[in-house]
């Protein structure tokens, strides 16, 4: 880039604020042509419009940006630009042109049109790496067929750093207070530990460390264990500073070190005799600290100046990030030491003020000497320590200069690929919550451009050469989900420029798909559906790329719900059972384009929702709903035609979060009963084999559904069977509020009553049924209603049961709620057949029973499955089953209802009285629906598969 292109870009950034809107100007006028191209020369940029699209018929400049071709990731953008050399002003290496010294390769350029407004739209911004001259034999047809490319270009050329993160973190750039550094990263065979700084002299040991060996800092290149050698180093002539500070990272064994173990010992010039000319920062056991750290000062011949600085934090197995800081302060010297636990990120930090004489400059660092200090003096060698990356510093800087650089491990995604661009002096602009993306694993040395294609890659956003800048842009995959469409487009009013062609292929199916993050791999797949891995016809068999190899990820965290979760993603946006549109095209010129709409194009972003309305019938009622994941222009003088690459929009549509009350979790369901053009009603079931139910909660409504290609809107939900028995009989309960007539047996007519608020049974005899029961549709139901007893038991029990697949009172499912007298309340799940009685399961409620006081009961049987609970009328509904069995006794539909006894040993006053309210059949449900929303409008048969029509995918 060249000198004095940053500042202006900055600029330019800063005018235009990087606020995300779709009509904004660039905040720079339009030259009022259809078409700007502008070289950046000698430090301006310089309009050079008219010497392009000029020559013969080839007036026109093509520009591709983004996805091209229904790839898989962002390609740099590029060009064609004819431009007219007559003079040769576009011939580098012409002397006489007034570009001469000042174009060449990767010579920057910009391209705009005006954006509505009086400014400009930035269509790409590119570096010209070609400049291929051409001229006719006669010499009055002279140009260059310039090619131009967006930086990514560039960048794919980029070669790998060679120095690790926290090597480059450390010197890139090197603050002017560093005296010293010794990465410490040197490979096994090296004779000596080299000091990154030109002046720095290299470190030096006794014994025998064992290099390249610790790979604890995933930071860092391989450090040396120190377990058996002391390294030393010298330190470079510098002025005498007022402060002094040494920082390393260091690794202590789980096993501790033992009494007066020296980790670092750090010599100053000796200013006076009885002065200050080392420090020791040692481990101690017990004597002065337990299990961690202690500074002292000591004159040269090993006393002790003043007082101890003990840490109290624990180091064994820690990988810490260690500061000594020395500060003179008027006579006195403030000393500090610093911990950072590397892992946690979290920093403990001990200091006190001693007075001593002043500060000199550092003339040597050791690692594992043995102690000079004439109290408590410790042996030389660290067994199990590690150590690297020492500093010495003139001046006091943060504990946290160093950043995440220092541990990248959990930096997000959106986050590293902006400060990867920082560190590569590219601008950077974004869509989304840079915070709100996958966090990573370790950064490994690869350049710029790959690492940034792994955040991509592990987040599933979208990577975009910025239109702001020659630099990058990041769409994060958070800010796909649930957008409101940027551009809608209408068919019948001739918006486009071309027909789309639709495309249902299996170019980008994937049904399972296998992840791996540290060699640990896990798998998801789609079992059932149309393109679920079943084979055909039941599915399509299984599909994907990373169906048997591993997609390889860099996150944070290797375990499973995490990986399963990414998988699972994958394969939720690879099994789009729709059309792809793959190219939708406009014409700027055309007349049915509104300045509104020109305005809405021009802005429109990598990622950015798309909708197309009123499609025609033949192909398919539904608004064509995509995503803009890449574009072609072509300007000319006349005409700017866009064809946008395009995805289908809908895994990002209504995205949900299970904390969310606006999530929409589809379920399988299907009609009961066959419909007509013009039923509003409808009733419905749960698929084979389920049992979820749509909601019935007033809040959810409205919602669409879709039933065989027809959307209607559902604006209430109620059971098939309800009753709050809201009427006054007497020897009857007469019909619910959903139409079903009651019918009663056992006892006699007058035990059966409803007093305006619930269902009554009169139980005036032991040992005798009474039963309530109303027809049901089928045979899978799940039925639950409230019921007190008038009295608590005595000398025997109080039951009172729901009942399913009920024939007569010889036969029937039943959940049971006993009201013993010890006023403990047992669920049973019974069976009676031809007559006999059996209970199947049963369990004691952690509740007791109260007169008068209400409890609910429900009984779900689907199949041969029966399960039953019971919970307080007061709570809300305990959210597991207390019993489940099977059972296969009974299959067909019968009726359901309740059944009321009194043991044959209860002695309580009779009549007890059992009352009953809220009886509802949950399962089958009724939907009141608005039909046709969609346009289509059809009869529906009996079982046809009904499910949302807009359901939430869940966020990654």
């Amino acid at each position: 880039m060249a000198p004095g292109l940053v500042p202006q870009i900055a600029a330019w950034r800063r005018r235009l604020a990087l606020t995300p809107a779709p009509a904004r100007g660039s905040g720079e006028a339009s030259n009022g042509q259809p078409v700007q191209v502008e070289l950046y020369i000698n430090g301006a940029w310089v309009d050079i419009t008219g010497f392009v699209m000029v020559r013969d018929d080839q007036g026109k400049i093509t520009i591709t940006s983004g996805v091209r071709d229904e790839g898989s990731q962002t390609e740099q953008s590029t060009n064609t630009l004819p431009l007219k050399n007559a003079d040769g002003r576009f011939t580098r290496r012409n002397p006489l042109g007034p570009y001469y010294g000042f174009i060449g390769r990767n010579t920057p350029c910009r391209i705009s049109v005006p954006d509505g407004m009086g400014g400009k739209a930035y269509r790409q911004w590119c570096e010209i790496s070609k400049w291929p001259k051409s001229w006719d034999p006669s010499g009055n047809d002279v140009w260059v067929d310039v090619s131009a490319n967006g930086i990514l270009q560039r960048l794919a050329q980029s070669p790998p750093p060679e120095r690790s993160v926290i090597y480059n973190a450390i010197t890139n750039p090197l603050p002017s207070s560093v005296v010293a550094y010794w990465p410490m990263e040197d490979a096994t065979g090296a004779t000596q530990l080299a000091s990154a700084l030109t002046t720095g002299s290299p470190m030096t040991w006794t014994g025998v460390p064992t290099l390249a060996s610790y790979s604890g800092l995933a930071a860092s290149d391989p450090l040396p264990d120190i377990s058996a050698a002391t390294l030393s180093g010298g330190v470079a002539k510098y002025d005498d500073p007022t402060a002094s500070q040494i920082r390393f990272l260091a690794y202590i064994p789980k096993a501790g070190l033992a009494e007066g173990k020296v980790v670092c010992a750090v010599d100053q010039v000796d200013y006076s005799a009885g002065s200050a000319q080392f420090w020791e920062l040692y481990y101690s056991i017990a004597t002065d600290t337990t299990n961690s750290l202690v500074l002292r000062t000591c004159a040269s011949d090993g006393t002790n100046l003043g007082v101890l600085l003990p840490h109290t934090v624990d180091v064994r197995g820690r990988l810490l990030y260690v500061s000594i800081e020395l500060q003179e302060s008027g006579t006195s010297i403030t000393r500090a030491v610093r911990l950072k636990d590397v892992l946690t990120g979290r920093v403990y930090t001990v200091n006190d003020t001693q007075a001593v004489t002043q500060l000199t400059r550092v003339t040597k660092v050791q690692f594992g000497p043995a102690s000079r200090s004439v109290v408590n003096p410790g042996t030389a060698f660290l067994p199990g320590v590690a150590v690297g990356h020492c500093t010495v510093e003139n001046a006091i800087t943060a504990i946290d200069a160093l950043g995440v650089r220092l541990n990248p491990i959990g930096e997000t995604a959106g986050r590293r690929i902006q400060r990867l661009c920082a560190e590569n002096g590219l601008p950077f602009d974004w869509v989304g919550d840079l915070d709100d993306t996958t966090p990573m694993g370790a950064q490994g040395k690869a350049n710029a451009i790959s690492l940034i294609q792994e955040c991509v890659l592990a987040d599933n956003g979208l990577l975009y050469e910025s239109r702001l800048a020659l630099g990058l842009g990041y769409r994060t995959r958070t800010s796909l989900y649930t957008q409101t469409p940027a551009l809608t487009l209408d068919y019948t009013a001739y918006n486009l420029a071309e027909i789309p062609t639709p495309v249902e292929d299996d170019r980008y199916l994937a049904n399972k798909v296998v992840v791996s993050v540290g060699g640990v791999t896990a798998t998801y797949e789609q079992t059932t559906g149309p393109l679920s891995t079943a084979q055909p016809p039941a599915g399509v068999g299984a599909y994907g790329a990373n169906k048997d190899s591993p997609l390889e990820l860099n996150l944070a965290s290797t375990d499973t719900p995490t990986l399963l979760d990414q998988a699972a993603w994958r394969v939720h946006v690879g099994t789009v059972d729709e059309d792809r549109f793959p190219q939708i095209g406009v014409n700027l010129a055309h007349p049915s384009i509104t300045p509104d709409m020109r305005r809405a194009i021009l802005g429109l972003r990598m990622g950015d929702r798309l909708q197309l309305i009123h499609p025609p019938l033949w192909v398919g009622p539904d608004t064509i709903d995509q995503l803009v994941i890449g574009v072609e222009e072509s300007l000319t003088a006349f005409e700017h035609r866009l064809t946008f690459t395009c995805q289908p929009s809908s895994p990002y549509n209504q995205i949900g979060y299970l904390d969310s009350s606006s999530a929409r979790v589809d379920i399988d369901s299907q009609l009961l009963s066959a419909i007509g053009t013009g039923d509003t009603t409808v009733d419905v079931i749960p698929a084979l084999g389920q049992s979820d139910l749509w909601t019935i909660d007033p809040a959810e409504f409205p919602f669409d559904i879709r039933a065989g290609g027809e959307i209607m809107r559902v604006t209430n939900c109620t059971p098939k069977v309800s009753d709050t028995f809201t009427r006054t009989t007497s020897s009857s309960w007469g019909s619910a509020d959903t139409g079903q007539a009651w019918t009663n047996a056992g006892g006699s007519a007058s035990d059966f009553s409803t007093n305006g608020t619930q269902g009554l049974h009169s139980l005036g005899t032991v040992n005798v049924s009474r039963y309530s029961t109303v027809a049901a549709a089928v045979a899978d139901v799940d039925v639950r209603v409230s019921v007190a007893t008038s009295a608590l038991a005595t000398g025997g029990s109080q039951y009172a049961h729901v009942a399913a697949r009920f024939i007569d009172t010889s036969n029937g499912y039943f959940a049971r709620l006993a009201f013993n007298t010890d006023q403990t309340v047992t669920l049973t799940i019974q069976k009676r057949v031809a007559g006999g009685q059996t209970d199947l399961t049963a369990v004691v409620l952690p509740f007791t029973h109260t007169a008068a006081t209400f409890y609910w009961l429900r009984l779900q049987v689907a199949g041969g499955i029966l399960r039953a609970k019971a919970w307080q009328a007061s709570e809300v509904e305990v959210p597991i089953w207390y019993l489940t069995t099977s059972d296969s006794a009974l299959t067909a539909a019968g009726g359901v209802g309740v059944r009321s006894v009194l043991d044959a040993t209860n002695t309580n006053t009779l009549p007890v009285t059992v009352t009953y309210d809220s009886f509802q059949v949950t399962n089958p449900q009724t939907l009141t629906v608005t039909r046709s929303m969609n346009g289509v409008v059809k009869a529906h048969s009996a079982g046809e598969a009904l499910s949302l029509a807009y359901p939430n995918p869940f966020a990654l």
